[in-house]
């Protein structure tokens, strides 16, 4: 009885790690974020960052053309870097 849960407790602790470390990182790269960046949306949606509100952000996709979208649907600055990552996936 205690065998299966000495074997599964590695596993469970190295998903919780691996999954907070990734909400560090993507903490980090929105608090980065500043009015007139160009973002990247997880939907695939370019703009410039207009506003970051508590939850929501305000992204300009064409010249007065203005979404609201929610903060964690930014995956961050859009550049080479960023295309690249995403390729990869």
């Amino acid at each position: 009885m205690l065998l299966p849960i000495l074997m599964f407790l590695p596993l469970i602790l190295m998903m919780f790690w691996s999954s907070r470390s990734q909400q560090k990182k993507q903490q980090k790269v929105l608090a980065e974020l500043k009015k007139g960046d160009f973002v990247l949306t997880q939907s695939g949606i370019r703009g410039k960052l207009v506003e970051m509100g508590d939850r929501f952000a305000k992204i300009e996709v064409a010249p007065g053309m203005k979404i609201d979208v929610l903060k964690s649907a930014v995956l961050g600055k859009d550049t080479a870097e960023t295309g690249a990552q995403l390729e990869k996936k």
